[in-house]
């Protein structure tokens, strides 16, 4: 399981100093203990550099604790060079990743917290009644919460489960949840101009770090996009003057990178695109974590209301048979 964005971006961070510091990637590597990434790890990564092993079997030894995006990157700018540019773009983004988490989870605390005690509540307006007032019933209630609050935290720790993990089974979810698929979206464009800027910045040729790219995007549109584009470089054709006749790119991806094609500056254009829509996804998840425990809360508190005005109904009622 990958480390937290937390944990990556300490870590990124620290060895990033070490190897400009002017520390060997080995001694690099067991000097960044102490940010998170496991001991073991780190000595098994540095021993294989030390058995005269290359960086990427290096990286590989770190198994899933990286994500996969992280070492193909580090890979190929360990083979110019660039690694502690990278490191600090990548402790950067993960730093950014994990405080939007941390927003997503801030923004949906309250309505959940609302949406539990009203689900705690709605037992009990069951056990009114207009004639005989309230009688508490304790299996009436365990009953009810098993059917109410235990799916609701079932859902929950499955959600977070899939996050943690990773698991393409959430994007097919979250595209069904207009919010949660314009955060997908979004997040599929930033990850993938970040890498393909990031791999262009390492030194790598243009039609493999399309190709590259293309194979671990999470978007099935940006895949196959990547791999028409592909045929067209491998023409001999620039991807610029194509990219407007794929429709997942947008008109201001289109624009940055065709203008960063013509001056040389595509990888600067690139990192720019992958932080605009990074900042237009973590708006799109903030906004997804206020509105559907909104809507659940409203449900909640649309059956709390029915049956209190029930109950009411009920008791106006009586009082209007003993009036008559």
């Amino acid at each position: 399981m990958p480390l937290s964005h937390r944990k990556l971006s300490s870590w990124y961070h620290q060895l990033a100093q070490q190897l400009a510091a002017g520390l060997r990637f080995a001694d690099a590597l067991r000097s960044s203990r102490g940010t998170g990434f496991p001991d073991t790890g780190l000595e098994a990564m540095a021993g294989e550099i030390e058995a005269g092993g290359s960086s990427e079997s290096a990286w590989n030894k770190a198994g899933d604790r990286i994500p996969h995006a992280d070492r193909l990157v580090l890979s190929a700018a360990a083979d110019v060079g660039r690694m502690p540019d990278v490191l600090n773009a990548l402790a950067v983004r993960h730093r950014q990743l994990g405080a939007a988490k941390l927003r997503l989870v801030l923004a949906g605390v309250y309505p959940l917290v609302l949406v539990h005690v009203g689900l705690l509540m709605l037992p009990l307006t069951r056990m009114i009644d207009w004639e005989r007032g309230f009688t508490w019933a304790p299996a009436v209630y365990v009953r009810t919460l098993a059917l109410t609050l235990a799916p609701l935290w079932l859902l929950i720790i499955g959600l977070v489960a899939l996050m943690r993990r990773q698991n393409p089974a959430l994007n097919r979810v979250g595209r069904a949840l207009p919010l949660v698929r314009r955060y997908l979206q979004t997040q599929a464009l930033a990850d993938f101009a970040f890498m393909l800027g990031n791999f262009l910045a390492a030194g790598m040729r243009l039609d493999r770090a399309w190709a590259l790219t293309g194979s671990i995007t999470a978007s099935a549109d940006l895949r196959a996009a990547a791999s028409t584009l592909g045929d067209v470089m491998a023409r001999g054709l620039r991807p610029g003057p194509q990219l407007a006749g794929q429709h997942c790119f947008p008109p201001d991806f289109v624009g940055l990178y065709k203008s960063g094609e013509e001056t040389g500056q595509l990888e600067s254009n690139l990192l720019r695109l992958a932080a605009q829509y990074q900042e237009h996804a973590q708006r799109a998840l903030t906004l997804s974590a206020i509105v559907y425990p909104g809507i659940a809360l409203l449900i909640v508190a649309g059956a709390v209301v029915y049956h209190v005005v029930k109950f009411y109904a009920g008791y106006l009622k009586m009082i209007e048979k003993l009036a008559t």
